[in-house]
């Protein structure tokens, strides 16, 4: 479908109070460090720059953890970047604000 990579900010809100969503939080984090797929970790959500086809079966992923782990409701918010004829890469969004 994109055969360039694209970008994608995932951000996970469990509605539950902060105490038990934060382990959700934590769970969803170590599922994107173990994708392999290039992340970056922010105060409200996670950057991730990858494949079309990987960044989906993460996004999936989150969400069947979620679906397994359940005793709360969920909300998970995604945004997708992407370009048809280039890839996409959170580097040269940000450099040069460095």
């Amino acid at each position: 479908m994109h055969q360039f990579p694209i970008n994608a900010s995932i951000q996970l809100i469990p509605i539950d109070a902060a105490e038990n969503a934060m382990p959700q939080i934590d769970k969803a984090i170590a599922l994107i460090q173990q994708s392999g797929l290039h992340y970056e970790v922010g105060p409200f959500g996670t950057t991730v720059e990858g494949g079309y086809e990987k960044v989906g079966q993460l996004i999936t992923a989150i969400n069947n953890m979620m679906n397994e782990a359940a005793t709360v409701e969920w909300v998970l918010n995604v945004q997708f970047h992407i370009k048809p004829e280039a890839a996409v890469t959170m580097q040269e969004k940000v450099s040069k604000h460095r």
